[in-house]
This record gives C-alpha cells, structure tokens and sequence, in this order.
C-alpha cells in the first residue's frame, strides 16, 4: 500500500514532461504558447469482469473499478455486491497529455469494512490506440504491474474495457487545460469538504454529481456541483462522468 501511495504520487509529478517558460531579456511575452497541453480525450467503457479473485470468508467479493491515466484524476464505478463477474458498462472520459509515454490503469476493488483490497490491476498503453477507432480490450489482472513483485501467481481474472482516444484540437487543448485546473480546484474543495480524504481519491459518479442513465442525470450536494461543473467539456464531463449504458 505504501509502495502504491508514493510510487502515485512520484509517477503524477514525473511521469510525463513538465516544461517551465522562463522569458529572457526582461520584455513582457505571452509565454502559453510554449506550455505543454493536453493532447487528447480517452473515452474508457468499463463493461464487465469476469472470475475475480474472492477474498471473502463468507460470501463473494463486493467489486468495483478504478481507472485512471494520472493519478490526481481517479474516477471509479459503482460498487456490485457478492459477484465475482459483475458488469458496471459504466462510462468515463479522461484527459491525456501524451499519449506516446502515458497509459491507461485499472484496477479491481474489493469493497470492504475499513481498508479496501486490491483484486487486480492491468494497464494499457495509449500509443497501442488509434485515434477515432473504438478497441475492446480484454485485461488479464495481475497481483501488481511490477511482476517482480509478484508472489501469488494464481489467476485474478478479468476486466473488459472499450476504448476511444479523441486527438484535440488547438482549441480543445486550451478548454481541456483550463478544465484540468478547474478540477483540481474541485477536488480540493471536496478534501476540505471530508467528501474525499486525499485529493488523489478516486470520485466515484455520485460524488461527481454527473452520473447519467438513461433519462435523466442526478445533482449530489453544492460540492459535486463544483466538480461537475469543473468536469464540463464541449457539453459532456472529462474527468468524473459516469453514463449508464443500457
């Protein structure tokens, strides 16, 4: 768990180029030009598992799923009560800055009294992704991403995901980092708020406040409005939309 903690929080601070713009010669210059942006949208469907790990003593695991492309902007599925092969078909959109060295991670929870356990985890590289063509992907879960520390080797299962990268635009770059900012700010009104512990929590549909079957959507507390609002992009949400699909 610790090893997971810090490698999140060195991975989101590192793990992709950050550039500073330092104007020389004392002139006043519009420096935004030179700043990095987002690159793109990923459209993530969380479909279903299947043959996940039970870690109960009585009854069957309670799971639910967590992806992410940087760890500051976790979303995750609602949680399915005793089943080991559930389906969510629940859909998120996350930013991605570069899609050459970034990937997408999902992980499998087991929803538990006080900490909740890991059932698996798989990760799929965004460059393997052609912009506007919807992939399937099958994930086999392992016990971590660094096999070396792999001791169980028993099968976890699982997870079925949809997959569609949306390249932006120079004009979709510029809302795309403007919303980023914005959510960040959310979620820490949410951490000051005792919505989320950490702002690198994962926010689940209700806490964002945009979660959408089919007829309608649901407002959760002033606080989700924040992220909801903050989430807003081109008429759908980035970071925490979560869409029934039926």
């Amino acid at each position: 768990m610790i090893d997971d903690t810090v490698e999140s929080i060195v991975t989101d601070t590192l793990q992709w180029p950050h550039r500073i713009v330092v104007p020389m010669g004392g002139t006043a210059v519009d420096a935004s030009e030179f700043e990095l942006k987002p690159e793109g949208r990923l459209t993530v469907t969380v479909v279903r598992a299947n043959d996940l790990k039970n870690l109960e003593m009585i009854g069957k695991s309670d799971p639910y799923v967590v992806v992410h492309i940087r760890p500051r902007f976790k979303v995750k599925t609602k949680t399915i009560d005793n089943n080991l092969s559930p389906v969510w078909n629940e859909t998120f959109e996350l930013i991605a800055e570069d899609r050459e060295t970034q990937g997408l991670t999902v992980e499998v929870f087991d929803k538990d009294i006080g900490q909740d356990q890991r059932l698996g985890i798989a990760k799929v590289r965004l460059s393997e992704l052609e912009p506007e063509k919807p992939k399937e992907v099958n994930l086999r879960l392992l016990a971590s991403l660094d096999t070396l520390k792999v001791k169980d080797k028993k099968d976890r299962g699982t997870c079925t995901i949809k997959l569609l990268y949306h390249l932006f635009s120079k004009e979709e770059q510029l809302v795309a980092l403007e919303e980023e900012k914005r959510i960040l700010e959310a979620r820490k009104e949410m951490k000051e708020a005792g919505v989320i512990e950490s702002t690198a929590d994962a926010v689940d549909a209700s806490a964002s406040g945009s979660s959408t079957a089919t007829g309608g959507s649901g407002i959760m507390g002033s606080v989700g409005r924040e992220l909801s609002k903050a989430g807003k992009f081109m008429g759908r949400t980035i970071t925490g939309h979560s869409k029934r699909i039926e």
